[in-house]
């Protein structure tokens, strides 16, 4: 096979290995009471540095200030994120992921692991496991060299 079409070929299979486990992401965080949005939300956040405001996430999803102010506030009542008055501008409000937040972001990322990567890697010999993660570490090192 040469190697354009190889490099479609893996392409392919590493955006279907992600979908695959996204979408059990999902349904993980559906059973811990999250919807689509939420789930998105939170993650959204916890990879925040600096508080964003409800006017940077609604343009970060691309939805109306209402909307992602309504989906907060049912986030608040989980007690998942806290708003908070930025400190320079007191008409600013800020949004923050909880501890709660983060740990239950952090339990669904590990039932996600559990349930799909883990899974899939008992079905594999031990050289096969140990070759797929020496041969992924050398295509992401050189995928970070490109960037």
């Amino acid at each position: 096979m040469e190697l354009q079409k190889t490099s479609e070929t893996i392409s392919n299979y590493i955006r279907e290995c992600s979908n695959i486990i996204h979408k059990k992401g999902h349904q993980i965080a559906q059973e811990y009471d999250l919807t689509y949005d939420q789930y998105h939300l939170l993650i959204y956040l916890s990879f925040c540095e600096t508080p964003p405001t409800i006017n940077e996430i609604s343009n970060k999803f691309n939805r109306a200030q209402n909307t992602m102010s309504e989906k907060i506030s049912r986030l608040e009542e989980k007690e998942l994120v806290s708003r908070m008055d930025d400190i320079e501008d007191r008409r600013v409000t800020r949004v923050k992921i909880t501890e709660k937040g983060l740990n239950l972001i952090n339990v669904i990322r590990q039932e996600r692991s559990n349930r799909v990567t883990y899974v899939a890697l008992k079905k594999m010999k031990i050289d096969e496991i140990e070759n797929l993660l020496t041969n992924l570490s050398k295509f992401y090192n050189n995928l970070k060299e490109e960037v």
